[in-house]
């Protein structure tokens, strides 16, 4: 796992910012061509720029709804819809899938696409599980015009050290952050923020509980601008609106001390408790089959099936973290001070439990690539793993 987006993140961000529409993964190095997706009235449309070497993806957590439309009795609610595009020989795949859950633990497919530049075409099967249906069309993107915002720090620990445009389809900013304290740097959230209304959220953690940012260290990253579209004759163009500014929310320390803005911190320490919490069962399960009470297909199932249900007293923990916030309110003559934490139970909770369900996924990850590509390379390749694994993912536990 490399250095990546938290995508707690973005699971909360449906919950607690009605302004966010959709987030995307983008490649570092995209083609000009798009898949363009129209997903709300009134709404400018979203784009997934897309290449040859690996599926990129967006979801949405904000669409219309089809009127009158139930779910079916014991189902998982419907949070998100998620679009997946990959060029090929013969055009534009498309897959749309919807996420289900209240932490998104189910995906379930809806219909996949092949279209050629040009081509648009109607998921209409997203009406079978109550969503408007989304439009999609291959265009072609013109190379966007540099912009560089401002940048601003919630946290005095984190300076900027450059900022540069990053020429490419979609609008993009490559920043240099430098850690000027004397503690290591574990997670940094980081906004695209326009007109004042934050509208991208980005966190950046370290791999496998190491420091994201030590001591006087930097990070490299990039940052997504917010866009607007234009047609031209022959191709289309996103431009990045002015009045933008890159902002660095929060930095949160290996110690779990934080500077900025309080519910970033909550989400990331919710996080990583939560894998923390998951790595002790997996680590507890991987050796019990060193032991020789199980196989490989014994441990999946049994992975699979780790709950990821948050203990309510690492709930309250977690929230015990974070200080309780005063609020004056006027009485007549007088005054009344109410007390209540800045944090809802609610949102602890979401946190820890993203994390768990990451973790649990992670691990089966793993075990899916041992089986695809070891299984057949000795009689004791499952022990091997086994030992690896278990050392490894104690040593993950350990910088948790």
């Amino acid at each position: 796992m490399v250095t990546s987006t938290v995508q707690i993140i973005f699971l909360l961000a449906l919950a607690s910012f009605a302004g966010v529409n959709a987030i995307a993964q983008t490649s570092a190095t995209p083609t000009h061509l798009a898949v363009e997706i129209r997903y709300y009235p009134g709404q400018s449309p979203a784009h997934i720029v897309v290449e040859p070497a690996e599926k990129h993806w967006i979801w949405f957590g904000r669409f219309p709804r089809i009127a009158g439309w139930r779910e079916p009795p014991n189902s998982l609610p419907l949070k998100a819809v998620k679009v997946n595009a990959q060029q090929s020989e013969e055009g534009v795949r498309v897959w749309v899938s919807v996420l289900l859950g209240k932490v998104l633990e189910d995906e379930k497919q809806v219909s996949s696409y092949l279209l050629r530049e040009g081509d648009t075409t109607n998921a209409k099967e997203l009406a079978d599980v109550g969503v408007v249906p989304f439009e999609f069309k291959v265009v072609r993107l013109a190379a966007s015009a540099s912009y560089v915002p401002e940048f601003k720090s919630k946290s005095p620990s984190i300076e900027l050290a450059s900022i540069q445009p990053n020429f490419a389809a979609l609008p993009k900013v490559q920043l240099v952050l430098r850690n000027v304290s004397s503690k290591p740097v574990h997670a940094v959230e980081v906004l695209t923020v326009s007109d004042g209304i934050a509208c991208l959220f980005a966190m950046r953690e370290g791999k496998e509980g190491e420091a994201l940012i030590p001591p006087g260290g930097t990070f490299e990253m990039t940052a997504s601008l917010k866009t607007k579209y234009a047609a031209g004759a022959n191709e289309y163009s996103i431009q990045a609106p002015p009045n933008q500014s890159i902002e660095v929310a929060t930095a949160v320390f290996g110690d779990g001390s934080y500077e900025g803005d309080s519910i970033y911190a909550l989400t990331f320490l919710g996080y990583q408790k939560g894998r923390k919490a998951q790595l002790r069962r997996v680590i507890d399960l991987l050796e019990k089959v060193a032991s020789g009470t199980g196989d490989a297909a014994t441990l999946k199932d049994k992975l699979a099936a780790l709950d990821v249900d948050a203990d309510p007293a690492a709930v309250e923990e977690l929230l015990q973290q974070f200080p309780q916030q005063k609020q004056i309110q006027s009485a007549g003559a007088g005054a009344t001070i109410q007390v209540g934490r800045q944090i809802e139970p609610a949102g602890a909770r979401t946190a820890i439990e993203v994390g768990m369900r990451a973790m649990r996924d992670d691990v089966l990850k793993d075990l899916v690539q041992f089986e695809i590509h070891k299984r057949y390379s000795g009689a004791n390749a499952l022990d091997l793993w086994l030992a690896s694994a278990t050392q490894r993912y104690k040593i993950w536990m350990s910088r948790l």
